[in-house]
């Protein structure tokens, strides 16, 4: 019976050993479309608020001392058009459950 007991136990063993490795070795395997494309919604968000793209690949040496006056102005200008004035804020929110009818 000890004998079956021991083999019992390396079975096991060597089961579990296995199914470890395999799992292991799903990392090893062609990424998804979504683990593919991981991170660039960030990379192009980035780049479409980069005033500037070529300084993404070519940054310069010295930190910037100043900004394009009309660009300042077209940034503040949308910035004030298009943010929500405080009373539109305060307003209460309405949840319809019961799919609007």
């Amino acid at each position: 019976m000890k004998g079956d007991t021991d083999v019992n136990t390396k079975t096991i063993l060597a089961t579990t050993a296995l199914a470890a490795l395999s799992a292991c070795s799903g990392s090893l395997t062609k990424p998804t479309a979504t683990e593919a494309d991981f991170g660039n919604s960030a990379a192009s968000l980035v780049k479409a608020q980069t005033q500037n793209p070529d300084t993404l690949t070519n940054p310069g040496t010295e930190a910037p001392t100043g900004v394009d006056p009309d660009y300042a102005n077209n940034v503040l200008k949308t910035m004030r058009e298009t943010v929500s004035k405080p009373g539109e804020v305060r307003k209460p929110i309405e949840i319809k459950v019961d799919g609007g009818t």
